[in-house]
């Protein structure tokens, strides 16, 4: 296929801030129509052949001053998802794209770094407008775009540089007022006033940028960003709760034209973000109850209209995949089977109906299919999983290339190594025989298996596996006893 059509960005949005779960799979579950595939031929045609100035183009320009490690810029698209529609290369400290004037309006995002610290500028593209260009200090990783045309972007960035050196004021402020051992002190009530001052200017700087910008994308950017005032004499998790009670006041979840935005996603991640948040002290099961009810919050949220209730069902299909949250993930699919009949294509309706053919097949007391066990080389071991003789064993399907795999695999095997009646059965899904081999070295404690098939692995598709880490614990008769994304699930079941 020309791209992939469904690149979420769960995992860097969830881990920038409170967690780290980095799964690997994301399958192509969207389908490409003939408008966006057009759309991206013709911005991949484009950018290819640098095309000169046009009555009928807009043209994004951007220089990176004392450039030395930017070497190109990726153009992404919104929907569910970001898609990548085009890219460019950056000339010593600076690119052109040009754009037919005919492009859907909306928020874009022009990465310009390709590591898993990606950095990002979102830009304004709202059809009137013919050029727009940024300047950015390359070598600062803090600086913002000052944008030299673009009269839109220019307002938008002045109004979020204000805000967010506020919320640097109001975090301080709290974390004073909140810690300091006599509540009722002169210098508490000082800071107190002095919060309560900046909380009035900055409804008073909302309130014009509203009047001025009403009608616009820059109005729809802040107008759906709200931000809750909560009372900095409460301890934080308090604060945290109520700033979820409030989450959605004001927001507009009915809005088609938003869904070329990142409002729409980055919200709902925002959302769940709370379950995840370690202060919080959540059990797993508590997590997983959480996004349970965040998903029917969700869902009803987005209902107001038919779009963007299909995209927060396909958002947070997918999304509950990627990070392989499988119980959540058949929540979605047993409560809304009517969304997936409305909003599903045939690939798509085809995955679904694969997933609850795995749910029946999978489930807790089961007995699972046999496999075989292959070496290093791909080549039958003499023995399969039934011949592997264990009181418990735990299966552990993983990849060289999933970070998370990888951060816990070294204690897997160091837990492994210590145990007697468990057995462990890393099946990888991977095709790099080099980087296996070399890798497999470091993990002596565990059985390993490895056909170099990736998602097509013989034990993979027996067991329905969506996502990299996946772990199931077995008992002696080869029934499961739980199924899980992390090791930390398991320390009640394992012996």
């Amino acid at each position: 296929m020309f791209f992939t059509a469904a690149i979420l960005d769960w995992k860097k949005l969830l881990k920038s801030k409170l967690l780290v779960i980095t799964p690997t799979k994301v399958e192509n579950h969207c389908s490409t129509n003939s408008v966006m595939y057009k759309l991206i031929l013709t911005f991949y045609f484009l950018f290819s052949t640098f095309y000169s100035f046009a009555q009928d183009s807009i043209v994004v320009k951007g220089r990176f001053i004392d450039n030395t490690k930017y070497a190109k810029v990726l153009m992404k698209k919104f929907a569910v998802g970001s898609f990548p529609v085009g890219a460019v290369a950056i000339k010593k400290d600076s690119f052109q794209i040009v754009i037919p004037m005919d492009i859907e309006p909306g928020v874009y995002r022009f990465q310009y770094a390709m590591a898993e610290t990606e950095q990002y500028i979102d830009i304004i593209i709202n059809g009137q407008e013919k050029e727009i260009y940024f300047t950015l200090k390359a070598n600062d990783e803090q600086a913002e775009p000052h944008f030299v045309a673009s009269a839109e972007n220019q307002k938008w960035y002045a109004y979020r540089a204000r805000s967010k050196a506020q919320m640097i004021k109001f975090d301080l402020l709290n974390q004073f007022i909140n810690s300091y051992p006599n509540s009722e002190s002169t210098v508490v009530k000082a800071a107190e006033q002095e919060w309560q001052r900046e909380k009035d200017i900055y409804q008073k700087n909302l309130s014009a940028f509203k009047a001025e910008m009403k009608g616009s994308w820059a109005y729809d950017m802040v107008a759906n960003r709200p931000y809750h005032f909560t009372n900095p004499r409460e301890e934080p998790r308090i604060q945290d709760y109520m700033k979820r009670e409030h989450f959605w006041d004001g927001f507009e979840a009915s809005n088609p034209k938003l869904m070329n935005t990142p409002l729409y996603s980055e919200h709902i991640i925002n959302y769940l973000r709370y379950w995840m948040n370690p202060n919080m002290n959540f059990t797993p099961e508590q997590k997983t109850e959480g996004f349970k009810r965040s998903v029917d919050l969700i869902i009803r949220k987005f209902s107001g209209n038919e779009k963007t209730q299909a995209f927060a069902y396909k958002y947070l299909t997918l999304g509950f995949k990627e990070i392989a949250e499988e119980e959540v993930l058949k929540y979605l699919d047993e409560n809304y089977k009517g969304l997936a009949q409305q909003c599903y294509d045939e690939v798509e309706k085809s995955e679904f109906d694969k997933r609850m053919t795995g749910y029946i097949a999978m489930r807790e007391g089961n007995t699972v299919p046999d496999f075989e066990i292959k070496d290093e080389s791909g080549k039958l071991k003499e023995k399969s999983l039934y011949k592997v003789k264990a009181q418990q064993s735990l299966l552990v399907f993983w990849s060289t290339s999933c970070p998370h795999c990888m951060e816990e695999m070294p204690a897997i095997n160091e837990w492994a190594g210590k145990q007697m009646d468990v057995r462990v059965i890393a099946v990888a899904v991977d095709r790099d025989t080099i980087t296996y081999r070399n890798t497999i070295s470091r993990f002596p404690n565990l059985i390993h298996s490895c056909d170099f098939k990736g998602w097509d692995t013989d034990a993979a598709k027996k067991y329905y596996i969506m996502a990299t880490p996946s772990f199931i614990l077995l008992d002696d008769k080869k029934r499961i006893l739980k199924k899980g994304s992390t090791m930390k699930q398991f320390s009640q079941n394992l012996k």
